[in-house]
């Protein structure tokens, strides 16, 4: 084997630009907790909120989908 074609493979896109952000401890507790919730971390909780809409997670939590979903992501994993 090639010794320059060891290793992980190249993305086609990779994730090589990082965005620094600052927030209080208040937010960022929210942030923490909302990711925990949906069962993700926190910086792809953040990416999917940048690039969808927050508004769409606070409504999920608002009208109650969030336990809905986690639920269904439980019974998925179980299979």
């Amino acid at each position: 084997m090639n010794s320059r074609n060891a290793g992980r493979p190249k993305e086609k896109n990779p994730k090589d630009v990082q965005l620094t952000i600052r927030f209080t401890s208040d937010e960022n507790k929210q942030i923490e907790e909302l990711a925990e919730k949906i069962g993700m971390s926190k910086t792809k909780l953040m990416r999917n909120i940048i690039l969808g809409n927050i508004d769409d997670v606070n409504f999920l939590q608002n009208i109650g989908s969030l336990p809905l979903i986690q639920k269904y992501k439980k019974f998925i994993t179980s299979l």
